[in-house]
């Protein structure tokens, strides 16, 4: 199983983590409820400045964990904690794209008229698990 010196660290985040929150940025529109574009998936941030560069280095690293079934990636969930979220709401990746639908809603037909934030956490499988313990400490 091929895993990077990265993406072994943030398994091991995952695995000692209470929870993990990701997220899915979307822009939705008010007028057609189906409408919804993902704009950025599997976000996990540090911080509220972290970059556009590094949510997408961790979104793919989440992705090949997930597709080598060490991790889960679910936004199906029911309950959330609303502080565990605030990172995003508070990122400049959050506001850059909430300025931008801003922008366009002053465009005629544009239909991305709400930026949006899906919740999701991430989670390790028993093979994650097991992978992890079986690594030297």
């Amino acid at each position: 199983m091929q895993v990077s010196a990265e993406e072994k660290e943030l398994l091991k985040r995952i695995g000692q983590a209470p929870r993990f929150p990701i997220v899915r940025y979307e822009l939705r529109s008010s007028r057609e409820r189906s409408l919804i574009s993902t704009a950025l998936n599997h976000v996990y941030l540090e911080r509220e400045t972290d970059s556009m560069e590094q949510a997408k280095q961790r979104a793919n690293q989440l992705e090949h964990l997930e597709a080598q079934g060490l991790i889960c990636l679910d936004y199906k969930i029911f309950v959330t904690v609303k502080s565990d979220y605030r990172v995003y709401e508070r990122s400049g990746i959050f506001a850059s794209l909430s300025d931008l639908v801003m922008e366009g809603k002053h465009r005629p037909g544009f239909l991305f008229d709400i930026p949006y934030i899906k919740r999701g956490m991430a989670t390790l499988t028993n093979a994650g698990r097991e992978w992890l313990e079986s690594q030297p400490k």
